[in-house]
């Protein structure tokens, strides 16, 4: 029975109640507790657990308090009233959403983590990228095309694909200035560091999360930071270094 009730969530023990109950029938929580072999004080816990799954019923009788089971048939109803209440809630709780989601305070969301190893598990961060409706990239073209030249032009393509709206600043190099020339446009701006400023990583800034990638000599990679608030003031950062820039 355990495999039926523990879906109530109920213990073992309370499982075991409800089905002595059903061979007792109507009985004294004293004599319940007697029989299931726990002191009655415990008893009355496990009583009130099962009353609030609506599986037994109390009523007194001559100032001494019995319980007894619901009948066996009308458990299907118990899930069935849940099933309603569930339905319920969540047609409240979207109703409610904006409003909760307006009294949440940011600080308070724990921001998720993501950590991706090795080219292929990299391959499938940039792939999800092209969803992205707004990039900011500081990226080394040079190293891009040598570690992973298939996703030299993921941004590119996430503008004209996707509709998406991007600005990179790129590492001073030959790749750079080309993948400028081959790309540069009013809603995919590129500008070049000065020559001699250099970084060894990548990042990728979108609307609510951050991409990190790192490039060893024969191994890639990548840190994801799922936060709003994160990527807001990483983009702040941005636009810093890029308003800076010619």
């Amino acid at each position: 029975m355990d495999d039926l009730f523990s879906r109530f969530g109920l213990s073992t023990k309370e499982t075991e109640t409800f089905t002595k109950l059903l061979t007792l029938g109507a009985q004294p929580i004293s004599v319940v507790a007697k029989h299931v072999g726990i002191p009655r004080s415990s008893m009355y816990f496990i009583v009130e657990k099962l009353k609030e799954h609506r599986l037994i019923e109390e009523f007194d009788r001559a100032g001494i308090k019995y319980v007894k089971c619901i009948p066996v048939k009308d458990i299907a109803d118990v899930l069935k009233a849940e099933e309603r209440n569930i339905k319920q809630t969540l047609l409240l709780l979207e109703e409610k959403l904006p409003t909760l989601q307006a009294l949440e305070s940011t600080l308070s969301v724990t921001p998720k983590v993501k950590f991706s190893e090795g080219k292929e598990s990299v391959m499938k961060m940039y792939e999800s990228l092209a969803q992205e409706k707004e990039l900011y990239a500081f990226f080394n073209p040079e190293t891009v095309q040598r570690m992973m030249p298939a996703y030299l032009n993921i941004i590119h393509e996430a503008v004209n694909e996707h509709g998406s709206s991007a600005k990179e600043i790129a590492v001073d190099c030959e790749e750079a200035r080309t993948y400028k020339r081959k790309f540069d446009s009013t809603r995919h701006q590129i500008k070049i560091l000065p020559r001699g400023a250099t970084f060894l990583s990548d990042c990728i800034i979108c609307r609510e999360r951050i991409c990190m990638i790192s490039y060893g000599e024969n191994q890639i990679a990548a840190v994801e930071i799922f936060s709003q608030t994160l990527a807001s003031t990483q983009r702040t950062v941005f636009e810093q270094v890029w308003n800076s820039l010619k």
